[in-house]
């Protein structure tokens, strides 16, 4: 039986796990708010940034499922521990700016530290803290706070890195400023974080044990697959938002001082804000999934909006609001997607191994998307017509909210009548 954890400590355990969530992923994910300084302290193409990106997506995809496996047999809080500090001491290496190819095995490592013992380690520590009815606020507040703490850590390190004297030695700050902080951030779950113990079924000897039924009796649920569905449709789009990041920098001409900021407010601030919102709003409609496929509308209606916005100088307010808007539908959206798991009816004690599915279909672009990306920009750099690659990123990012629309009506429907048998089965 689960163990019910006083409040203080329940409160205290999201907090902690937030705090590391919202740190862990910001050394390999720094491209989304120095796309630019970044290609030039690296000295890379878009494309190679995007290869970096995409070493990181290969080596999470095969990662997911197990560490999904992983978070149902030990302690989350180890499993966060190692991860925070693991990926610190990884950063310390980025700082150093090796060579190219000693980036792509530096990405490869942050994949081991942010997915396999990190990722479901945090969704399972985060369901155990409520019943069905909680998850979404849970969720939203995880999220939520992910965000926030992003905001905050992000812009330090847009402080740490205007201080320097040119872009290799901003860099080399904001990489240094982040492994420290992960480092100490995992020294302080070590010591504040109750010790869980994972849930032992009763014919099993031992907690550590690998159970292939378990495994199979979730891939068997297709409902867990369209919870991947609605992820892979609303992370994909998220990639092709990252343009947005050059596209301030090459179609408004802004500074790189000024993109990073208005990065962290479209990146971790609409995460923040979106999260929160879409938490309590979703547990006060009594579904996620149904919350979910009404932002996926959002999405579509105001990425649309990107292709009719003037690229000069006075329109620089209307594609801030712009994005404002589409990214509380965005990340509202994102910060769902494990808060389906107790709606679509999985069994607390299989909650890592379900994530770790969700997480699998969700996460698969990471493989290719951010190496696609970069080559649809670079087919359009230096000709007349540079912020083509842009667009069509954007007509991307379009596409991909719509068939968000079309699996949230699906798994809507296929839930509904799933909750209808299961209450039928009960005599209810």
């Amino acid at each position: 039986m689960e163990r019910k954890q006083s409040a203080s400590s329940k409160w205290l355990t999201l907090f902690l796990v937030a705090l590391a969530g919202g740190l862990v992923t910001k050394l390999p994910y720094l491209r989304e708010t120095y796309m630019v300084p970044l290609q030039n302290a690296t000295g890379s193409t878009m494309t190679q940034l995007g290869l970096l990106m995409s070493a990181y997506g290969v080596v999470n995809f095969i990662c997911y499922f197990p560490g999904g496996i992983l978070a149902d047999k030990f302690s989350c809080k180890s499993l966060i521990v190692f991860s925070c500090i693991g990926t610190g001491l990884t950063g310390l290496w980025f700082w150093t700016m090796p060579g190219f190819v000693w980036l792509v095995v530096i990405h490869a490592i942050f994949a081991v530290t942010t997915v396999f013992t990190f990722w479901a380690a945090m969704v399972k520590a985060v369901n155990r803290l409520g019943d069905a009815s909680e998850q979404g606020t849970l969720f939203g507040l995880l999220e939520g706070g992910r965000g926030l703490i992003g905001t905050i850590v992000a812009f330090g390190s847009v402080a740490a890195f205007d201080i320097a004297a040119d872009q290799i030695g901003g860099m080399k700050n904001a990489i240094l400023y982040y492994s420290v902080l992960n480092i100490a951030v995992g020294v302080l779950i070590q010591f504040l974080m109750i010790n869980d113990k994972p849930e032992k079924k009763e014919n099993v000897k031992s907690g550590n044990t690998f159970n292939r039924s378990d495994v199979i009796e979730v891939l068997k649920m297709p409902r867990v697959w369209l919870c991947g569905a609605l992820g892979i449709c609303n992370y994909s789009a998220l990639i092709f938002h990252g343009a947005m990041t050059g596209y301030m920098s090459v179609g408004y001409g802004l500074s790189d001082t000024l993109v990073g900021n208005l990065n962290v407010v479209r990146t971790y601030g609409m995460m923040a804000v979106g999260a929160f919102l879409a938490g309590f709003v979703a547990d006060r409609i009594g579904s996620r999934i149904r919350f979910m496929k009404y932002a996926f509308i959002g999405m579509t209606i105001f990425g649309s909006v990107y292709l009719l916005i003037p690229t000069h100088g006075a329109a620089v307010p209307l594609v801030v609001l712009n994005f404002v808007v589409f990214g509380l539908s965005l990340y509202s959206i994102k910060a769902l997607y494990f808060s389906t798991i107790d709606e679509v009816l999985v069994p607390k004690r299989l909650a890592g191994t379900a994530s770790g599915i969700i997480s699998l279909v969700t996460y698969f672009p990471e493989i290719f998307l951010y190496t696609v990306q970069g080559k649809m920009i670079d087919q359009y750099a230096g000709t007349a017509t540079p912020l083509k690659g842009y667009q069509n990123c954007f007509i991307a990012m379009i596409v991909l909210s719509a068939l968000g629309v079309v699996c949230g009506f699906i798994l809507h429907k296929s839930n509904q009548k799933a909750l209808a048998a299961a209450k039928a089965a009960e005599g209810v």
